[in-house]
């Protein structure tokens, strides 16, 4: 029985649904095309991804002052995937696994985790990569154009609108109970960065206990196989060792199990990665770290403490000693019982300072009384290593060759702090062309080889349209550039970016934003030299108080300049008398010269 069920919705397609006998024939075909893709010892169909003939130019750069973009479906990838879905109900397909599983090509992987958790550096590149993944969005896509980038199936209008639909629900049954689809894009990535394989689980919904359907990514751990043939998923070291079962789930035949993995290039069954050339180092890294730890805590005891027999403490002897009351000799007393005591009053003034810091013990210092030739046989003994400067530098080099050896850029890991701004640039866009979009193109192609060319076809659609159906990503939540500052300015130099824009970009609200008087007298400020019109006016508007005042003393400056011609015509205006044009060219200054 297939894991995939029939879909009720994709059964009023209007495409013909197969007959059995042509979903036989489909799926023999099927087997024969892919035996001649790979050849296997596997039963399962295993489907290796090739990259796809490239019909015309694609570009694989992007500008670093855009949002990242995802690229064309013919973009050659760097990583090869590879997938196939586990027949949980076949001898030979559990055969296989506990063999590869308990194979030597394997035990690369646990020192791969181990070396993970232990190592800061190698679990903070890898977390950072599995972080950027996670917010990348994936959907169901149709290729129009293998050299422009695959668009969505509600938007294409070459497939049958049930079959669309038939995708996007079949890629929406992806939701994981570790973070929905973001989550399980995180754990794959992670998995596929650190051991190179991973396995998507199906979990069914568990009847009666409310717990949803859920689709996961497990470790190569945590996917295990039975004495009794059967498979369970682990979650915890000891659960994997028999000693608790409790909480072990165990996979019924229904159940769906796809193995992802990075192909490695010499043998394409086994899977790969980055960690796995770099695990001698690790393991002179661990070494190197011991020798260090080791080192430190030799000095944090006191060392030893000789002292010649015949000293005793001054302020604290015995008067009598070694008299009994009668002013005799006492038997009872010996040499080895003073030395005891001596001992520990001694001890008594080193730990009394410790558990008293008010003590007097911790300022006066403890007199000691004896020969003086005792006083130089006093010594201290240290039981402590030296550090070798040889050993911290070796130690600093082989990190180095591990950071290199990382699909992480090295400057990304270790900071930026002696990096250069247009350097730093560089180095996070080639964080995304160079180590993250291979990894989410190679997740794309197996979650599409795996997982949703096989749903659809279980639905009853033909395989020459489904083969149009692929899992896409969008990466515009990705940025390739950090300073979104520097991107308002320019913008809004240029006229195209909005003021509200700019103090966003900034980390300004609207509340920052300046009141029209503000704006109105900065342009007055910064344009200087204006129309008198328009300083009037603005005058008017800001200083009504002294624009009045101002005009009042022009008013009477101008009365009291009134010469007596000035004032008879005016008076001749206002009786009604035309002055001659004789009159004035008389008095002009002109005339008379």
């Amino acid at each position: 029985m297939s894991v995939f069920k029939r879909d009720d919705a994709s059964s009023s397609s209007s495409e013909q649904p197969k007959t059995e006998n042509q979903s036989n024939q489909t799926k023999k075909s099927s087997r024969k095309r892919s035996s001649k893709t790979k050849n296997t010892s596997t039963r399962s169909t295993q489907v290796v991804y090739k990259n796809p003939t490239i019909t015309g130019p694609a570009s694989v750069f992007i500008s670093s002052t855009n949002p990242a973009k995802s690229l064309a479906y013919s973009t050659p990838r760097t990583l090869t995937a590879a997938a196939v879905q586990l027949k949980l109900n076949d001898k030979g397909e559990f055969e296989q696994f506990r063999v590869r599983r308990a194979s030597a090509s394997s035990a690369w992987q646990q020192e791969a985790w181990e070396y993970y958790d232990a190592i800061g550096e190698v679990k903070y590149a890898f977390n950072l990569v599995a972080s950027v993944v996670s917010r990348i969005r994936i959907y169901a896509a149709v290729i129009d154009n293998p050299t422009d980038t695959p668009s969505s199936v509600r938007d294409s209008s070459k497939i049958d609108s049930r079959l669309a639909a038939a995708a996007e629900r079949a890629l929406a049954r992806l939701d994981s109970a570790y973070g929905g689809q973001a989550g399980l894009l995180r754990d794959a990535a992670l998995n596929l960065a650190v051991a190179g394989e991973c396995y998507l689980v199906q979990m069914p919904e568990m009847r009666g206990t409310g717990l949803p359907e859920s689709w996961d990514i497990r470790s190569v751990d945590e996917v295990t196989a039975d004495i009794r043939g059967g498979f369970n998923v682990i979650s915890r070291r000891e659960q994997a060792a028999q000693q608790n079962n409790l909480g072990v789930k165990r996979l019924n035949n229904k159940a769906f199990v796809g193995r992802i993995w990075r192909s490695h290039p010499r043998y394409s069954d086994e899977a790969d990665s980055s960690l796995r050339g770099l695990l001698d180092l690790c393991a002179e890294l661990l070494l190197l770290n011991r020798t260090f730890r080791a080192t430190a805590r030799s000095r944090l005891n006191a060392g030893a403490l000789y002292l010649p027999d015949g000293l005793s403490v001054a302020a604290q002897g015995d008067p009598d000693y070694p008299y009994d009351t009668d002013n005799e000799l006492n038997p009872q007393f010996v040499a080895e019982e003073a030395e005891d005591e001596f001992e520990d009053q001694l001890i008594d003034a080193m730990t009394t300072p410790i558990r008293d810091e008010e003590s007097a013990s911790a300022v006066v210092p403890l007199i000691i009384r004896g020969p003086a030739e005792l006083g130089d046989r006093i010594k201290q003994f240290k039981f402590e290593r030296s550090f070798d400067p040889a050993l911290a530098q070796r130690a600093d080099r082989v990190l180095e060759r591990i950071l290199q050896g990382l699909d992480v850029p090295k400057d990304v890991v270790t900071g930026l702090a002696n990096v250069k701004y247009s350097n730093a640039l560089q180095i996070d866009e080639s964080l995304y062309k160079a180590h993250i979009e291979p990894l989410m193109l190679l997740i794309a192609d197996a979650l599409t080889i795996v997982y949703l060319r096989p749903y659809l076809e279980a639905q009853g659609y033909n395989a020459a349209d489904v083969e149009k159906i692929v899992v896409w990503y969008d990466p515009s939540a990705v940025s390739t550039r950090n300073d979104r500052a520097t991107d308002a300015d320019a913008g809004y130099d240029r006229g195209i970016v909005s003021q509200q824009a700019w103090r966003r970009a900034h980390g300004f609200s609207e509340a920052d934003a300046p009141t029209s008087n503000e704006f109105a007298l900065r342009m007055l400020y910064e344009k200087g030299v204006i129309t008198p019109e328009l300083t009037e006016t603005f005058l008017a508007a800001f200083a009504p108080d002294v624009m009045n005042e101002v005009r009042e003393q022009a008013i009477e400056s101008s009365q009291t300049s009134l010469t007596p011609e000035q004032n008879q015509m005016i008076m001749d205006a206002a009786t009604g008398v035309v002055p001659t044009s004789e009159a004035p060219a008389k008095e002009s200054p002109e005339t008379n010269a």
